[in-house]
């Protein structure tokens, strides 16, 4: 029994979610697919909430509440024991995706799946967010699971119900970026390790460069807020971010170093 549950901002999901609900129906397990819009423009509200297919909800929110808070709005919103998150520009590359899955469904869990990219180069102006993703986020469970809580995003993740209960995300953090690093870090303060399966989806909304670098920016900034919330709530875990460290260092530097750091051969 298993909740897809998808926040949806400014993307037209219908493929995405066809997809998930053949797949789904294919298991013999009750399931829904959650769809949970953060205040789209109106054109992507209008097709996505004509979706009609059983087992699928749509939930329109009224303002734009960021990238933790409706996560956790998701996970009390589901029905089921089991929560598989996934960010709305993505595809699924293989007809095992949800199967795969389904093998690591128990109590405490924590597993991710991994990113993809098309191998098509895209246009120029998305050229950067393209190779910044097949570099740095396409990496192989193999090398993930070294570091199985600093090689995790929420793109693409199975998590127990009860347990995203006890461990949300930190609604603190709203911006863009790093509200990952900080629920691994939450975990590891639980001993809860996540596990990494090869099951990517791929990722399919590429940004233009320069909306990519301001992200970037407004996400180097982000881990000073997670730093003092790491050294007020898990003290123990301070120094276990080679990321939290590298910003404090980028942070006296800063904030245009980020561009050397994040971005070392593309001149910028």
């Amino acid at each position: 029994m298993f909740s897809i549950c998808i926040p949806v901002y400014n993307y037209d999901v219908r493929t995405l979610v066809h997809s998930l609900h053949r797949q789904s129906g294919l298991t013999g397990q009750p399931f829904e697919i959650l769809l949970m819009d953060d205040a789209s423009r109106e054109s992507c509200h209008a097709v996505n909430s004509a979706i009609d297919l059983p087992h699928v909800r749509y939930i329109r929110l009224a303002e734009n509440v960021g990238r933790s808070k409706i996560r956790n709005r998701l996970a009390r919103a589901a029905k089921y024991p089991y929560l598989i998150f996934m960010d709305c520009d993505s595809a699924v590359p293989t007809e095992d995706y949800i199967r795969n899955y389904i093998p690591y469904f128990r109590e405490n869990i924590v597993c991710y799946g991994g990113t993809a990219y098309e191998d098509k180069r895209p246009d120029p102006s998305k050229y950067l967010r393209w190779k910044y993703g097949k570099e740095r986020e396409s990496r192989p469970f193999t090398e993930r699971e070294k570091n199985p809580n600093y090689g995790f995003a929420t793109n693409n993740f199975l998590v127990g119900k009860a347990l995203f209960e006890r461990v949300p995300f930190d609604e603190t953090i709203r911006d863009y970026g790093h509200e990952d690093t900080l629920f691994g870090i939450q975990l590891l303060s639980l001993n809860i390790r996540i596990e990494h399966i090869d099951n990517p989806l791929v990722h399919l909304g590429l940004e233009d460069a320069s909306v990519f670098i301001a992200k970037t920016e407004k996400a180097v900034a982000n881990l000073r807020k997670i730093d003092g919330i790491l050294q007020e709530k898990y003290p123990a875990c301070v120094n276990h971010s080679n990321l939290i460290r590298m910003g404090r260092r980028l942070e006296k530097c800063g904030s245009h170093l980020s561009r050397r750091f994040f971005f070392p051969s593309s001149g910028l």
